[in-house]
């Protein structure tokens, strides 16, 4: 009797292992690399913004830059793997990737598909895009305090009303 439960929840994961929604595309590992000034920029966030139709809802592949420079690219459930296709790819570098921000140190030069100078093509097997190295670029490191505090980048949370009764 265990050895069938065991096998009937063997074949239960076996048939979820390759589950994806519908409208969903085959995904391939995409990885790279880029450095800012000669360093990494730790923390910052590569997105990707297809430029041909890659699945149904023009999804976006993202990955942060990891304290080495590297980054994975993602794109659904965060699930590592990007679909085949076109994109143009763009670099925001938030004062801290763990909080949300509207700040860029990159002062937004590289963060819209307009203003990318980088496209990128995903293909059907493991892909490791071309270095990114941007050198002379003015990285403002004191954004963060260049913003007057406020409710969509302070720390404080808001107070509620009190309910009434």
């Amino acid at each position: 009797m265990r050895v069938c439960i065991n096998r009937i929840a063997l074949a239960a994961c076996l048939a979820c292992a390759g589950c994806r929604e519908s409208w969903q595309a085959n995904t391939y590992p995409a990885t790279g690399r880029i450095s800012i000034n000669g360093r990494p920029p730790a923390g910052a966030l590569v997105e990707l913004f297809p430029t041909t139709k890659t699945d149904e809802r023009n999804s976006r592949p993202w990955g942060l830059v990891k304290d080495d420079g590297t980054f994975v690219l993602a794109t659904y459930d965060g699930e590592p793997g990007v679909p085949v296709g076109d994109y143009m790819l763009t670099i925001k570098w938030p004062p801290d990737a763990s909080k949300p921000s509207m700040v860029d140190r990159l002062k937004s030069r590289y963060s819209s598909p307009e203003k990318s100078p980088w496209k990128v093509t995903i293909k059907g097997e493991d892909n490791v895009l071309p270095p990114v190295e941007l050198t002379d670029v003015d990285v403002d490191m004191k954004a963060d305090s260049a913003i007057p505090a406020g409710p969509m980048n302070t720390a404080e949370p808001k107070k509620s009303p009190k309910a009434r009764r």
